[in-house]
């Protein structure tokens, strides 16, 4: 059972989705709020597996409450509702740390997969947006490799560049295309317990407090390419 706490401003689209959500088999809804102090709350008393979070509650913006998230519920995933259908506000989510990003009057059963996506290891943005992200991230990432990585890496973290297996490429490679830890462990053949030791290990040797934040700093140090 996924346990859920839904926070969103609007009355109506809180209503909705927790009568959508508390109806779907498999999942629990334990809270809901419609301002930051009562979501924060829900989180660090009820520790629930998602977080379903509105991009504004009292005008402050969702992807802000991720590190709070996280320091009072470190296990929670976080799945952000916008209004921006587009690819920068969606990449800001996900390097802050969200494990989906979903955009206002969103189909509820994208909702159930986000959901699904996020508690299994993975990330969900909507398939347009990610079609807007990868060719400009193509165009720019030989001007991060060249730029980036060798004027402003020291030469400890460069060590750490060559010190990446193969293995460790290939996963980043799948997380950059939002596989699912599962899907990964199937096509390497390796177990889901191994996958996640070897992520785990590259957390530390790139650096992030999320998944997102490790594969966007290995995209712009060359680690990683983005493949169709």
């Amino acid at each position: 059972m996924v346990r859920l706490v839904i926070a969103m401003n609007w009355e109506t689209e809180l209503r909705r989705a927790t009568m959508t959500l508390a109806a779907h088999t498999g999942f629990s809804v334990i809270g809901t709020a419609s301002d930051c102090y009562r979501a924060l709350q829900l989180v660090e008393s009820e520790q629930p597996d998602i977080a379903v979070v509105d991009y504004y509650l009292d005008n402050i913006k969702g992807w802000d409450l991720i590190p709070i998230i996280k320091r009072k519920s470190p296990l929670t995933s976080v799945i952000i509702i916008s209004p921006y259908d587009d690819e920068t506000h969606a990449w800001d989510a996900l390097y802050k740390g969200a494990s989906g990003y979903l955009v206002r009057k969103f189909d509820m059963d994208l909702l159930a997969g986000a959901i699904y996506m996020a508690h299994t290891g993975g990330r969900y943005v909507s398939h347009r947006i990610v079609s807007q992200v990868l060719p400009k991230f193509r165009v720019y990432q030989e001007y991060y490799r060249e730029n980036f990585v060798k004027k402003s890496q020291s030469p400890r973290r460069q060590e750490k560049i060559i010190r990446l297996s193969d293995t460790e490429r290939l996963i980043i490679e799948f997380l950059s295309q939002g596989r699912t830890t599962k899907e990964i462990a199937e096509t390497l053949n390796l177990k889901i317990g191994t996958v996640r030791n070897y992520v785990s290990t590259m957390m530390r040797k790139i650096g992030g407090h999320s998944r997102a934040q490790m594969i966007f700093t290995a995209l712009q140090w060359g680690l990683a390419e983005f493949v169709d």
